[in-house]
C-alpha cells in the first residue's frame, strides 16, 4: 500500500511490451529517482476503466507525470494520453526529458502525425515543468511551432556504461523496423544486407545478431542466413548494451540499438529506417553512420564497414566526449524531478 507521503511518479511509456528501447528509457528514469514509487499511467479505454476500479486512478491524482515514450511528441494518441495525465493532477509538474518528436516528413502506418498534428502540442508542452529533446531535428521541429528546447540526448544514455572489451572482427547486426520504414520494403533491405554479410564473412569477420524486439528475429535471421552466427535476445537493456559493446562495429536499424552501442562508444552503421535514427545520430555528431533504408545496397554497407573500422579510434573518442556531456545534462534534469518529488539526487 502506498503511504500518503511516498513520492509517486505517474509514468507514461511503452515499457514491458517486449521492446528493449522502451525498457531502456524506463530503466534510465527509475535509476535517477529510485526512491519514488512508479505507477503506470493508463492508455487504452479498458486500462482507464480498470484504473478507476482498482484505485490506481486515485493514487495517480497525487503523482508527478513523467513521459518516457521515446518519439511521442507529435503523435495523436500520445497527446490524448498526456492530456489525461495532466488533468489527473493539475497542481503537479509534468516532465518530458530527452523526448523525440515525430517528423511529419515520414508518414508510417501508425505515425499519427498527419494533418498538422504537431501544432496542437504547443499549449500542452508550454505547461510542462521540463521539456528537452533527444536530438537537433526534434528541437528544430518544435522551434517551427514556436517552442524552444534544449537537446539533452536520449534518456538511455544515462544507463551504466558496459565494462566490456570489444572483440576484433566481431560485427553486431540488428534488423527491425517498428511500424514502417523508408522505402516500405523490408525484404529488399534484408536481401542487400545478406549480400554484405556474406562478403564481410569472406573477409574474415564474425557476426552476432542482437535482437531489441522479438519481431527482429525474422529479419535478423534472414540477414545472417548465409553465415554461422549467434543470435541473442538480451534479457534487458543493460545486457543488450554489453552485447553491443563486445563488437568492433555494429550495423543496426533499431534506434536504441544505436543508442545503447553509443554507451560503449562502439562505432555504428545506422540503417535509418525512420527520421528518429537521424535525429539521434546528429545529436552525437555521427551523420557518417547513416544509410537510409531506401538507399541501402550491399556495396554501400561493405564500404561503410571498412571506413568505419579504419576510423574507429577517432569515432570512439568523439562519441565518448559527447555522450559524457549528455549524461551530465540528463542527470541535471532528473535532479529537478527528484527535487520536486522531495528526494535527494543520486
Amino acid at each position: 500500500m502506498v503511504e500518503a507521503a511516498d513520492p509517486v511518479v505517474g509514468y507514461l511509456g511503452w515499457h514491458g511490451r517486449g521492446n528493449l528501447g522502451d525498457d531502456a528509457i524506463y530503466d534510465a528514469v527509475r535509476s535517477q529517482v529510485p526512491a519514488a514509487r512508479f505507477l503506470d499511467m493508463p492508455r487504452w479505454p479498458a486500462e482507464v476503466i480498470a484504473s478507476v476500479a482498482t484505485g490506481l486512478d486515485r493514487k495517480l491524482r497525487r503523482s508527478t507525470q513523467v513521459v518516457g515514450g521515446g518519439t511521442f511528441i507529435g503523435r495523436r494518441p500520445w497527446r490524448k494520453w498526456i492530456t489525461r495525465g495532466m488533468r489527473l493532477n493539475p497542481n503537479s509538474g509534468n516532465y518530458a526529458i530527452g523526448a523525440g518528436v515525430e517528423d511529419p516528413a515520414f508518414v508510417g502506418h501508425k505515425s499519427g502525425s498527419e494533418k498538422g498534428e504537431l501544432k496542437h502540442w504547443l499549449p500542452i508542452l508550454s505547461e510542462f515543468t521540463t521539456v528537452s529533446v533527444r536530438g537537433p531535428r526534434s528541437a528544430e521541429l518544435l522551434s517551427d511551432i514556436g517552442f524552444s528546447v534544449e537537446v539533452s540526448g536520449d534518456p538511455a544514455l544515462i544507463l551504466p556504461r558496459p565494462d566490456v572489451v570489444a572483440e576484433d572482427g566481431l560485427i553486431g547486426v540488428n534488423i527491425g523496423f517498428g511500424d514502417d520504414l523508408w522505402g516500405h520494403d523490408p525484404a529488399a533491405l534484408v536481401d542487400e544486407m545478406s549480400k554484405a554479410v556474406s562478403h564481410l564473412s569472406a573477409q574474415g569477420h564474425r557476426f552476432v545478431g542482437v535482437l531489441m524486439n522479438r519481431d527482429d528475429r525474422r529479419w535478423t535471421e534472414q540477414a545472417l542466413s548465409n553465415v554461422a552466427a549467434e543470435i541473442v535476445h538480451p534479457a534487458d537493456a543493460n545486457a543488450a548494451a554489453s552485447e553491443l559493446a563486445r563488437c568492433s562495429v555494429v550495423i543496426a536499424s533499431r534506434l536504441h540499438a544505436g543508442i545503447l552501442a553509443a554507451l560503449s562508444e562502439t562505432p555504428t552503421i545506422v540503417l535509418e529506417y525512420q527520421p528518429k535514427c537521424r535525429d539521434f545520430a546528429l545529436s552525437i555528431d555521427d551523420e557518417r553512420s547513416l544509410i537510409r533504408t531506401d538507399e541501402v545496397t550491399g556495396a554501400a554497407v561493405i564500404d561503410r564497414v571498412g571506413s568505419t573500422l579504419a576510423d574507429s579510434a577517432a569515432i570512439r573518442t568523439k562519441t565518448h566526449a559527447i555522450v559524457t556531456g549528455f549524461r551530465q545534462r540528463l542527470k541535471a534534469e532528473y535532479a529537478t524531478l527528484a527535487h520536486e518529488l522531495g528526494l535527494e539526487t543520486v
